[in-house]
This record gives structure tokens, C-alpha cells and sequence, in this order.
């Protein structure tokens, strides 16, 4: 029921006009049907008369609970309303008047190459030092013993991160481009392969260049087309910021990044 209030009292003015106008008009149609019936002699004309004055009564009491409920929804519903709900809705930026800059590109993780086997030293025997003991006497013809070195075992193939939002990692709202004020609710989706955690960052005006947390940690719970944070920043610097989505693996590897303008209009 709250959107039907909050459209009331948002319109309430309106309603309030219009619903008048109407009592006025069928207030007379419903005295014209009434001098019908006064000077019908014929059935026929009585019965037009009868249609006119029940249709009149009938918009009459319409217009008149109309108003009746938008005055009790402002006198009782609106103080117990949120103030967020009784705001104008933010109107939709013109894309062909305002030019939007481009989201700073990223760049990707490189992927770790295997080690390279160690080459073999050959061993160098030093001259004989006086005072030093004497080098320990070889048996030439013995065979040598050569212990085999085992390859290191190169690493799994590190995930190549992506960039750009999928179905898998999105902000649905606010929507790229969006102009905002004050708080602000996100909400999206958040659950990729493997996921461990996802962090909702801010580039602009207010940090300088650098990437800010907008919810102080990193959230370890997956989201699906749901709500992933809100924050306030009605004390921020207004101007264009990059609002960064990053989607990390339980390997500590970021697997993905989501990233969408929005202008800040306190």
C-alpha cells in the first residue's frame, strides 16, 4: 500500500482540483436530472431523468470518498512515512546534452609462469692455501653418484580476471549515468564462481584519484539481484564518480570488476 500512499500525497494537490471540478459537474447534472423528473409526463422521459440523476449520485459519492481518503492519508498515514519515500523522484539525466567520461580502464593480473629448472654449477676445487688442510683424496675411479634434481611443480593457472558487468556481477541501481544525492542504496548481484567476498569502491572528486570503500569491509556474502549496500554521502564534493563492484575468489584473487559512472548532486 505504500506506493498508493506516497503517489497520494505526492498528487494530493491535484487530486484535490480535479475531484472538485467533478462535484461541480455532477452536482449540476445531477439538479438538471432532477428538474427532468419534475416535468417528465411520459415514461420515457422519466426514465432518462432516473439514468441521469443515478449516474450524478454516483460520481458524486466517487469524488467525495476521493477526497475524503487523500485527506486522511495525509492527515494520518504521512507522519508515520519515511522521509526517503515522500522524496521527488531524481530525474533522468538527458545522455544526448551530458557527456559522461569514460570509466578509467583496468588493468588485468598477470598469470605466474612456472620457475625455470636451476642450471648445474660445475664445481671448482681451489688451489691449495699454505696452512690449509689438504683436499680429501678422490677415488677417480669410482662412479660418480648423481643425485636427480626434481622439477618444481609450476602453479595452477591463475584466473584472468575480467572487466566490464555481467549476469554475474552487475549493479542494477543506482544505473549507469544515474544523477544521485544524499544516501544512496546499491543493488545488484554479486555471485561468481568460487566467490569469497565483494568490495563496492568509489573514484572521484572527494578521494582524489584513489579508490575509496563506500561500506568500510568487504561483504562474504554472495548477492542475487538484491541489495548489496547502501551509503550517505551527503558530505561528499559533487562531480562525476566511478563506482567499482570486485568479486573475489577464496584464493584471494579478484575474478572480476563491475564499474558504472554516477553523478553526485547534493
Amino acid at each position: 500500500m505504500e506506493p498508493l500512499y506516497v503517489f497520494l500525497i505526492l498528487n494530493d494537490v491535484w487530486i484535490y482540483i480535479l475531484s472538485v471540478l467533478g462535484l461541480f459537474w455532477f452536482i449540476n447534472e445531477y439538479i438538471r436530472a432532477r428538474r427532468i423528473l419534475r416535468r417528465a409526463m411520459f415514461g420515457l422521459e422519466r426514465e432518462k431523468g432516473t439514468r441521469l440523476r443515478n449516474n450524478a449520485l454516483a460520481f458524486i459519492i466517487g469524488f467525495t470518498a476521493v477526497i475524503s481518503l487523500v485527506y486522511f492519508v495525509n492527515a494520518q498515514i504521512k507522519p508515520t512515512l519515511s522521509e526517503d519515500l515522500l522524496k521527488p523522484p531524481t530525474p533522468t539525466p538527458d545522455v544526448f546534452s551530458t557527456r559522461l567520461a569514460s570509466p578509467t580502464p583496468l588493468g588485468t593480473a598477470e598469470i605466474a609462469l612456472p620457475s625455470p629448472t636451476p642450471p648445474l654449477i660445475p664445481t671448482i676445487t681451489l688451489a691449495s692455501q699454505p696452512g690449509a688442510a689438504p683436499p680429501p683424496v678422490v677415488d677417480e675411479e669410482a662412479p660418480e653418484i648423481i643425485e636427480p634434481i626434481e622439477p618444481p611443480t609450476p602453479p595452477g593457472p591463475t584466473v584472468t580476471p575480467f572487466i566490464g558487468c555481467t549476469v554475474d556481477l552487475n549493479i542494477s541501481e543506482p544505473g549507469n549515468g544515474a544523477f544521485v544525492t544524499g544516501a544512496i542504496t546499491f543493488s545488484g548481484t554479486a555471485d561468481t564462481e568460487d566467490f569469497l567476498h565483494y568490495r563496492l569502491e568509489a573514484n572521484g572528486p572527494e578521494t582524489n584519484g584513489d579508490w575509496a570503500s563506500l561500506l568500510g569491509r568487504e561483504i562474504d556474502q554472495p548477492v542475487r539481484d538484491g541489495f548489496l549496500g547502501n551509503v550517505n554521502l551527503s558530505q561528499w564534493a559533487n562531480g562525476p564518480y566511478l563506482v567499482r563492484l570486485t568479486a573475489v575468489n577464496s584464493a584471494q584473487s579478484e575474478v572480476g570488476q563491475c564499474v558504472i559512472q554516477i553523478t553526485l548532486n547534493n
